[in-house]
């Protein structure tokens, strides 16, 4: 199989990088959309990172066992955040994610997404891929970036 592109996802925020870095992490069960962006959707209880290295990103529900997310393997705070991504398939199957938070001259936060290993996914790899181009568009680049520009986080 062709190694596929990455999904790159930027956004600026008037905020700077350690609060940018708290709000998604510490605060990613308030700004990711439950309704719409989980396993368990409605019935979705919360979502949440774990801090630190080998934290985790986990999902609960009502009824049902947490199901994982991912694991983080970078966690350098106000720098970066990296982790496998695995939601809802098996946790062998992952793909990986990093977040860069950066100032820039002007003192906004350039917030960098990056996807990739999408080889990982076999057989669907690129469709999951193509998903996730305009998925992290929405999640990341309008939800969370509204987040940051309106909370206090």
């Amino acid at each position: 199989m062709t190694l596929l592109d990455p999904v790159t996802v930027e956004i600026t925020v008037p905020r700077d990088p350690d609060a940018a870095f708290i709000a998604f992490t510490e605060g990613f069960g308030e700004w990711w959309p439950r309704a719409t962006h989980t396993i368990a959707r409605e019935e979705c209880t919360g979502i949440r990172m774990q801090p630190g290295l080998g934290g985790e990103i986990i999902e609960t529900a009502r009824g049902r066992e947490p199901q994982i997310w991912g694991k983080i393997e970078i966690w350098l705070p106000g720098e970066q955040v990296a982790f496998t991504w695995h939601p809802g398939w098996d946790s062998g199957d992952y793909t990986r994610v990093s977040v860069s938070f950066d100032q820039n001259a002007f003192g906004h936060c350039v917030i960098k997404l990056v996807h990739w290993e999408w080889e990982n996914l076999g057989e669907i790899a690129t469709a999951v891929r193509d998903g996730y181009v305009t998925g992290w568009q929405q999640v990341f680049g309008e939800v969370f970036a509204t987040y940051l520009r309106q909370s206090n986080k």
